[in-house]
């Protein structure tokens, strides 16, 4: 009798679990991928005029220097917003400098995606170090509790990678906080190429781009779907962890400050002021803040962007998955730019398989555009860069990947700039660091390898892996 009870309890158990998976699978991919997202919207590129100035981030260590370097100016705020924070050093030394920005009287809100936010294990410390933390505003964008009950609220993810600093620096661009971005320990190791830009406002504009990514910071940070984590009590046992992970923070940044001191090659604020270069004027772009579908500014204003384009066109997207909606826009847009390019990654070097898939299915379409399109090699790195240069003039740098999902569902923000000096640096670096090391397709079937590719080849579960993973890219297309 008891075995017959604990079978119908299983049974029952089972069907909870299965109409649970059913309901969370219809209501978060299949109802999303089903419905029509909002058409384009037509409106002016309003450019600013700006004193501000801006320094290019193109390599890790400096990318994560510089971030370190402009938290010890904190005076009044910080304001921080990452898609994730993954393992390493790095993260454990972004954690101490914001702590001790803290320490010192300067309020901090930080802002990370309540579901990918990579906080996991003894990393929750930091999270209970932060709660207990009077100057430290801890919220969780889209929780995984929140998605759990509504899963629909799974496709709401901030994407954003924003780090400003009173009103007078910011960083925007792909990378977020992690070893992989930063440092790269060895020729056998994964290692994520990215872009950043510092912003600088010398001149103290109050009306400026910095001011416009505080404010977009502001309405995110107080939306209804950033989940505040400072208004519980902790447990004693999660008290103790706490002050113990302060401590022990403390303690690293001391640490560092002595490394630093003994060291004669560190950075400064003004080595990246000297570095930095004019801005003529620029505007911040991103998608509205709601659920389900966003009104696709972002997108809008780098349809505007590439009609304007007279002469030259780049692109530069870790994947590039124009949905139908998407491929319908292009082909709707007066492009009538001389030449362009698109760079990618290749299928031996990216570890977003599904998004790779998806990049796959949609190669030929560009091969028959008017742009040249080319794919990243090299096995042990991958490009996270998000940029469009028009012109050789006019950049926009920040997180939007070239896919439906940055275009609808999550939240997006690029900094546009109009500045031919940063712009030339970007297009120097791509054509030196990253072209060399990529393949070129052609519309007559031909590939073209850069002068340093080396003839690499995806190793074998990407040959079985992707191709399997493309019929499931196709129909998930609107979501990737």
């Amino acid at each position: 009798m008891e075995k017959e009870q604990i079978r119908k309890a299983a049974k029952i158990i089972g069907g909870i679990i299965g109409a649970y998976l059913l309901y969370f699978l219809f209501t978060a991919l299949i109802l999303t991928a089903l419905r029509t997202p909002p058409e384009v919207v037509d409106r002016d590129l309003e450019f600013k005029d700006t004193s501000e100035r801006v320094t290019l981030l193109e390599y890790g260590l400096e990318a994560f220097g510089a971030r370190m370097d402009i938290i010890e100016q904190a005076e009044e705020s910080i304001d921080v917003s990452y898609f994730y924070m993954e393992d390493g050093k790095s993260v454990e030394l972004f954690y101490a400098y914001i702590l001790a920005a803290a320490d010192r009287g300067v309020e901090v809100r930080y802002l990370l995606d309540g579901i990918f936010h990579g906080v996991r294990g003894d990393d929750r410390d930091v999270l209970r170090a932060f709660n207990l933390h009077p100057n430290i505003e801890l919220k969780l964008y889209e929780p995984i509790y929140s998605v759990a009950i509504a899963p629909w609220r799974l496709n709401n993810r901030l994407h954003d990678k924003l780090l400003v600093v009173d009103n007078d620096y910011a960083i925007i661009g792909g990378r977020n906080v992690g070893d992989l971005y930063y440092e790269r320990s060895g020729e056998d190791v994964g290692y994520s190429y990215d872009r950043d830009v510092l912003l600088m406002n010398p001149d103290q504009q109050e009306d400026s781009l910095i001011s416009d990514m505080r404010a977009y910071y502001t309405d995110l940070f107080d939306s209804e779907y950033a989940i505040t984590q400072n208004n519980r009590t902790l447990f004693g046992w999660e008290q103790n962890r706490a002050e113990e992970q302060t401590e022990a923070l403390r303690a690293f940044y001391d640490e560092h400050q002595t490394e630093r001191a003994e060291r004669s090659n560190v950075s400064e604020v003004s080595d990246w002021e000297n570095r930095s270069v004019e801005i003529d004027s620029g505007f911040l772009t991103f998608n509205s803040i709601e659920r389900n579908f966003k009104q696709p500014y972002i997108w809008s204003d780098m349809l505007t962007l590439a009609e304007q384009a007279e002469e030259n066109l780049f692109i530069q997207s870790p994947w590039t998955i124009p949905d139908t909606r998407m491929r319908r826009h292009i082909e709707e847009t007066d492009l009538t730019v001389d030449e362009g390019i698109i760079l990618t990654n290749g299928k031996s070097t990216n570890s977003n398989m599904v998004a790779q898939s998806g990049t796959e299915n949609r190669r030929q379409y560009f091969i028959d555009s008017f742009l040249d399109y080319y794919e990243y090699q090299p096995k042990e790195a991958s490009l996270h860069m998000k940029t469009m240069v028009v012109d050789e003039r006019i950049s926009a740098v920040g997180a939007f990947n070239f896919d439906a999902r940055s275009t609808w569902l999550s939240t997006e923000t690029m900094i546009v700039l109009d500045s031919e000096e940063l712009a030339r640096q970007i297009l120097d670096e791509v054509e030196e660091s990253y072209l060399k090391k990529s393949v070129r397709f052609d519309q007559d079937g031909s590939e073209i390898p850069g002068e340093k590719t080396e003839g690499e080849t995806p190793v074998w579960w990407q040959r079985i892996l992707i191709p399997a993973m493309r019929p499931l890219a196709w129909l998930l297309e609107s979501l990737l």
